[in-house]
């Protein structure tokens, strides 16, 4: 663990010179490429890919004097970044008001439906009488502009495992532009700033990929900020309950069983699964099933592995036990799913639409 740490500091060193030195990261990109690829991942960055992120730039928000807009409730995360000015923004049924200054940013996590606003005793628009100006010019500017100025970004995951791991996050995450810990993220932003702003080519690419990039900074932040939170992030951050996760991630393909997991994380078979239900919201073994179904249904829509071979792939002996788990999780048989996700992905290529998925 030691000198993995030690490799990774190593080459972050490394790509930190290679990025500050254009021709040295011309000559040696194909270099810098590998290494990345073969870094050890990360139990956050391998739960992060598995969601198959979708990242939206919603469009850019220019506001003069009063104003205020109701927005729906929406799949996924929303992420704000302010540049100028101030807003606020009240979240849903509970009417909890955040104030978010220049240089701020914030993530909201569950979906509601939400006001955002200059002043919140202005009338407040619908998002649909707004719509139209986001649809046809990717800005909305109203008021004439000049006082407020937010870039907003829309988030969206697939597959179930979202709501086990987001599902306890705050609803709104709130990072502070002069907080310490957000330097790192400051400098995204700007680099954000400056793309948006910007019409380089790659630039729709470049938003893109820095999107998720400010996602996971925030939830560093958070994870470094939170110390009585429980949930699967700060799971992350327990020396003990991390290893078990950590063992689920990587060793999915292997029998490993409850007592296998409290070993692993040093603690008794009971105070093991307590534990983790407390942090994580489900029982260990119901984490493990839920997240080799997730490799399982990656390995369907790949077309390229039977049943059977899945099944072995994600650690089952048995294909009925294996098809039982996979139903309970996901809602149809393996079977089903992989001609029906071919189905779909047909779709997608030739524009045609199977009457049946049977």
């Amino acid at each position: 663990m030691l000198l993995a740490r030690i490799r990774r500091d190593v080459v972050v060193l490394w790509i930190q010179y290679a990025v500050s030195n254009l021709d040295f990261l011309c000559e040696n990109i194909h270099f810098l490429c590998d290494i990345i690829q073969h870094m050890e991942m990360d139990v956050l960055s391998s739960a992060l890919a598995k969601l198959k992120l979708k990242t939206y730039v919603s469009g850019v928000t220019d506001v003069g004097g009063k104003w205020a807009v109701s927005f729906p409730a929406y799949e996924g995360f929303k992420l704000q970044v302010i540049l100028k000015g101030e807003c606020w923004i009240e979240l849903g049924e509970s009417k909890t008001r955040h104030c978010l200054r220049a240089g701020d940013c914030s993530l909201m996590t569950r979906g509601q439906a939400f006001v955002m606003a200059t002043d919140l005793t202005a009338k407040i628009q619908t998002y649909a009488e707004v719509m139209e100006e986001y649809a046809k010019k990717g800005t909305l500017t109203q008021g004439g502009g000049g006082d407020l100025l937010l870039i907003g970004v829309h988030l969206q995951f697939e597959g179930h495992l979202p709501k086990i791991m987001f599902g306890d996050l705050p609803p709104l995450i709130h990072i502070e532009e002069h907080m310490e810990q957000a330097a790192i993220l400051r400098w995204t932003i700007e680099r954000f700033r400056a793309e948006f702003r910007g019409q380089q080519t790659g630039r729709s690419l470049m938003l893109s990929h820095l999107a998720p990039i400010m996602l996971l900074q925030i939830l560093r932040i958070y994870l470094a900020s939170t110390k009585t939170e429980r949930n699967w992030l700060s799971s992350l951050s327990d020396p003990r309950l991390s290893k078990a996760i950590e063992a689920i991630h990587f060793e999915y393909h292997n029998a490993l069983s409850l007592d296998d997991l409290a070993q692993i994380a040093g603690m008794s078979r009971s105070g093991f699964a307590l534990n983790f239900k407390k942090h994580v919201g489900i029982p260990p073994m119901d984490y493990l099933t839920n997240w080799r179904m997730d490799i399982a249904c990656e390995l369907l829509e790949s077309r390229t592995h039977s049943v059977g071979e899945v099944a072995f792939a994600v650690g089952y002996e048995s294909e009925s036990a294996f098809s039982f788990a996979f139903n309970r999780v996901i809602g149809c048989r393996p079977g089903f799913y992989q001609k029906s996700r071919c189905g779909l992905q047909a779709t997608a290529l030739t524009g045609t639409y199977p009457t049946s998925l049977e």
